[in-house]
Parts: C-alpha cells; sequence; structure tokens
C-alpha cells in the first residue's frame, strides 16, 4: 500500500525523488522536475509528475526561507548552505501550483475524495502563498 496524503510529502512519488534529491549538489533537479511538468504536452497531467512537481516547488519555498513545518528531515539537510532561488526558479514552482489545480489526473483523483480534497487545494495553496 502506497502513501497517499494530502501535504506534499505524503505520497510514495514525492518520497522517491527526495532520494533523488538528496544525490543532487545543486538545484538542477528541482528546475528538472518543474520543467517536466511546465513542457509536458499531454492533453492531462499525470499524478507521478504533479506530486513530484509538487515536492519540487515546496523544496523551492524551503529555499526561498518559506518552508513548511512538515518538510521532511531529509530535505531539511538537503537544504544546508544552498543558495535562495532565482526569480526565474520561484516563477517556476508558482506556474506548476497553478497548472495542478487547473487541469491534472492529480486532481482529478483528489476530488474523487470530497472529504480531502479541499485539504489537498488548501495544501497546495498554502505552498503558493509561500512562494512570494
Amino acid at each position: 500500500m502506497g502513501a497517499w496524503g494530502h501535504n506534499s510529502f505524503e505520497n510514495d512519488d514525492a518520497l522517491d525523488w527526495v532520494v533523488e534529491l538528496e544525490k543532487s549538489k545543486d538545484t538542477t533537479i528541482i528546475f528538472e522536475s518543474l520543467d517536466l511538468l511546465i513542457n509536458n504536452k499531454a492533453d492531462e497531467i499525470e499524478a507521478e509528475d504533479c506530486s513530484i512537481a509538487i515536492a519540487a516547488a515546496e523544496v523551492v519555498a524551503a529555499l526561498y526561507g518559506n518552508g513548511s513545518s512538515l518538510l521532511p528531515e531529509r530535505v531539511s539537510n538537503w537544504l544546508k548552505g544552498k543558495p535562495k532561488p532565482t526569480p526565474s526558479l520561484i516563477a517556476k514552482a508558482q506556474q506548476v501550483i497553478d497548472a495542478i489545480l487547473s487541469d491534472s489526473e492529480l486532481k482529478e483523483l483528489w476530488k474523487e475524495s470530497p472529504n480531502d480534497y479541499p485539504k489537498w487545494v488548501s495544501a497546495l495553496k498554502d505552498l503558493k502563498s509561500r512562494l512570494y
């Protein structure tokens, strides 16, 4: 059974991405994860790509100084000594949140759970607010 929760790191795809983040020395993986979703040409953005992009956006918010209190310790450790995000990286993270909330497979999956969907939307809106 996979992890599934409305917060950014409460799913297996995001947690698997954290393993890759830990191996990286710079923010290239964050740019790549956000660009994968931004450059997606499919009719609908896949849930896995959304989960990874949300995790990447959380890291951008943390680099910006507005990290979540729910940030995994492994991510907090990776952040040490890393520079503030560039304006273009922050803009990409904001764009990703908008795209996921607008039209994505992940959104459709959450809508199937009427009690939890508002919590998920609230978590994403909170994340976006921390990117300003």
